[in-house]
């Protein structure tokens, strides 16, 4: 179970006299988020977001703040870290590590513009043309190497029975000579701050990247905000693609593989909540969430083949 970390006037007064910042006139926690404590921070300059790793190892936080430090320096536009007096990019508080970032003005919509997901997939290959770190994962965190998992829990539901029908179709798109790169595995548009006056879109929450398959984060990037109704909406998506082929043009063997990615993207989803809600921290009121991306995986594979790639 997450331990959510509750401050007040003592405890935040603790915690930034470890950085070199304005005064602040006020505080508030932030609600989501299932492995950190989050807080937006208001000086008399500027604002931040704080967050309290519940979970993390300080050598996790470290590499997450690193992570974030190696994009701004590839000039790729997300949260900043901020240091603390000593120059660290992780404070502590209670034991626990703390990351400082700049505040991003904007809101979280699920309804992007033509032009918003133009941005969106133009960023996205901006992403994939950034070098990986050495300390970035080579291993997705719940992809297909980890479906087994869930024959220990429930080897005979419906679900690890499609799940098992599912992943032979995945794997056999799955080759080792398929583009790989620095992604970031789960662009859901609640990972994504959008400023209504200026259009902008800035991908958040770098929490799983990976060096993995492009063309697995393009498909995630389609699931999570190109889908209405557990359905693939081909004109978002096509807006998506031309944006991302304009800068970094996807070879005829990633277009073939496309479609089975974004359903492996939806199913790989499933298959996290399908275990983190039933078995892992089991929650009454999620234990079914859980079906809306098997359906859109069910969906994405129903859709005729030269249907799908007329969106390319």
């Amino acid at each position: 179970m997450v331990h959510y970390t509750i401050l007040n006037d003592t405890s935040i007064k603790t915690i930034f006299d470890q950085y070199n910042i304005d005064k602040i006139l006020e505080y508030k926690a932030l609600s989501g988020g299932s492995e950190n404590t989050n807080y937006r921070i208001k000086t008399s300059k500027n604002e931040y977001i704080l967050t309290i790793c519940e979970q993390k190892s300080v050598t996790e936080a470290t590499n997450l703040a690193r992570l974030l430090v190696h994009l701004n320096e590839n000039k790729f536009k997300t949260s900043q870290i901020i240091q603390t007096k000593k120059g660290e990019w992780v404070g502590d508080f209670e034991e626990k590590p703390l990351l400082l970032k700049s505040y991003i003005k904007g809101i979280i919509t699920s309804d992007f513009s033509n032009l918003q997901m133009e941005k969106l997939g133009s960023d996205l290959a901006t992403l994939h043309g950034i070098e990986a770190p050495n300390f970035v994962p080579r291993q997705l965190g719940y992809g297909i190497e980890h479906f087994q998992e869930v024959q220990t829990h429930a080897p005979d539901s419906l679900f690890t029975k499609w799940l098992i029908q599912t992943t032979n179709y995945i794997q056999s798109f799955i080759q080792d000579d398929l583009p790989k790169a620095l992604i970031h595995s789960d662009i859901f548009y609640n990972n994504i701050i959008t400023n209504q006056e200026t259009g902008q879109v800035t991908i958040m929450d770098f929490e799983e990247t990976t060096y993995y398959y492009r063309v697995y984060d393009i498909g995630m990037t389609l699931v999570g905000t190109c889908t209405f109704d557990r359905k693939l909406n081909l004109e978002k998506a096509q807006h998506l693609l031309n944006a991302y082929q304009a800068k970094n043009p996807l070879s005829q063997q990633e277009k073939n593989a496309l479609q089975a990615f974004t359903a492996y993207a939806a199913t790989a989803t499933a298959f996290w909540r399908y275990m983190n809600f039933n078995f892992v921290r089991p929650d009454e009121a999620k234990k079914d969430r859980y079906k809306e991306m098997q359906d859109v995986a069910i969906h994405i594979m129903k859709i005729p083949k030269q249907k799908f790639l007329s969106i390319l």
